[in-house]
């Protein structure tokens, strides 16, 4: 491991085991239920100086679930009061998520917290969310446009965009593929739209884009406040890399090492060992030192 503190800006912690378990539906790669002490003994054994956790609810599932549960008789007006009601209690589960995930982080130090928004709010309930759990100690927004099935353009969301950038909060961002009929949602394409009218929001593309790197360049040449991180897709953790040490360093120097930050998705993937990767790359240890450290850094004001 380096000699130097090292900065995971994209991990995802649970309040309990089980659920942790069944967020990662059986795909988790680190042998972690993803709960804090978990995590606090990770950042611990690898030098870990601070965790970014961008944890999210996954809205869209629970919302088909609810909807699944009503009566297809119902009459249209009675429809229309249970469909309110359900997304009523669905913001009201991603409001307490995000409530504790700034919990959290104040009573551990290293952890920070960044929080999830959803379309599915209105434009007054998404803005005052932000102002809350800023005050709580909210240092970031996490989006994840293919989970919860919304294009990052959607106007919905214009509000808290403002806000966010009025307030100079970062934004970590799902970006690239996940199965096919899914990922139009997060191609960085979609995001130009947004960056136009909010030119000054910082934005990190997670998962170095995955699948779509030259078309997020193509953004990144326009907007020198966009960024990527390394989560999940250059990651020590399965014994077979997903990408070559040549094909990982060649991505990493496409997009520009002052770019880069180091994410693991933990409890996804391991942390020390996605750490160690990075380290153990052809890299120079400048380079190391700006993926693993300084890029988080100065891009997240940590």
């Amino acid at each position: 491991m380096p000699d130097h503190p090292i900065i995971d800006a994209h991990l995802h912690t649970y309040p309990r085991p089980e659920i942790g378990w069944q967020a990662q539906g059986g795909v988790g790669r680190s042998g972690h239920a993803g709960t804090v002490e978990e995590l606090l003994s990770l950042m611990r054994e690898g030098n870990i100086a601070k965790a970014v956790m961008v944890n999210m609810t996954p809205l869209f599932d629970m919302r088909q679930v609810a909807l699944a549960k009503l009566a297809p008789d119902l009459p249209p007006h009675r429809r229309t009061d249970a469909e309110e009601q359900i997304r009523l209690e669905l913001v009201g589960r991603l409001q307490r998520r995000n409530a504790w995930t700034c919990a959290v982080a104040r009573d551990n130090h290293g952890l920070v917290p960044y929080i999830s928004l959803d379309p599915s709010m209105d434009g007054v309930t998404i803005v005052q969310e932000v102002k809350d759990r800023v005050k709580e100690g909210a240092k970031g927004i996490k989006l994840h446009p293919t989970s919860q099935r919304y294009f990052p353009n959607d106007g919905r969301l214009y509000p808290a965009y403002q806000k966010i950038e009025e307030l100079g909060l970062p934004i970590i961002t799902h970006c690239g593929s996940l199965p096919q009929a899914e990922e139009e949602y997060s191609r960085p394409a979609k995001f130009v739209d947004v960056l136009r009218n909010f030119p000054d929001l910082t934005l990190v593309f997670a998962h170095m884009a995955q699948g779509y790197l030259e078309e997020a360049m193509e953004i990144v040449e326009t907007y020198p406040n966009v960024y990527f991180d390394t989560s999940f897709v250059i990651e020590g953790t399965l014994p077979s890399h997903l990408l070559s040490d040549e094909e990982a360093v060649a991505m990493i120097r496409r997009a520009g090492c002052q770019r880069v930050l180091f994410g693991s998705d933990w409890p996804w993937s391991h942390t020390i060992k996605d750490a160690q990767r990075i380290d153990g790359l052809p890299l120079t240890a400048e380079e190391k030192r700006l993926i693993l450290y300084e890029n988080a850094q100065r891009v997240l004001g940590l």
